[in-house]
């Protein structure tokens, strides 16, 4: 019973990893829209301005996009690598959510200090379902 509970709970983890890749992904096809001229004057500097990083010229908006796809990629990544596993043992699977642990407890940290409450939110409750799969799978047999 245990068993089919950590299944369950590992699918539901993988579900919300995918919905938070691809929510998250809604933001990268929009432009910032200011809100007044200091938003407006904000946005031009960071996509205008260029600074030169190891040899090759990027603006604050290049690193803030380059950052956001990476954050969409792992969480699709993640979300891929859980999909290909679910058929498998549980034991392996117990092992999976650890890993999706480490990663979501890593995120949800830094959106914690550094976002604002939504992704903070998403990232929480994915990484509460992961830990609570992980509770709920039984551990491999040793031989």
């Amino acid at each position: 019973m245990t068993d089919k509970w950590g299944r369950r709970l590992f699918k539901a983890g993988t579900v919300a990893l995918l919905i938070l890749g691809l929510v998250h992904s809604l933001s990268l096809i929009r432009d910032l829209v200011p809100a007044n001229e200091t938003e407006r004057q904000l946005i031009g500097l960071m996509s205008s301005y260029k600074f030169n990083l190891m040899g090759s010229m990027r603006s604050m908006a290049d690193m803030l996009r380059g950052f956001s796809v990476s954050f969409m990629l792992g969480a699709l990544g993640f979300a891929l690598f859980d999909l290909l596993l679910f058929r498998e043992r549980a034991g392996l699977l117990k092992r999976a959510a650890l890993a999706n642990i480490v990663w979501l407890a890593a995120m949800t940290a830094v959106s914690l200090r550094y976002f604002f409450i939504i992704p903070g939110s998403f990232l929480a409750v994915t990484l509460l379902i992961f830990v609570l799969a992980w509770v709920k799978l039984p551990a491999e047999a040793s031989t």
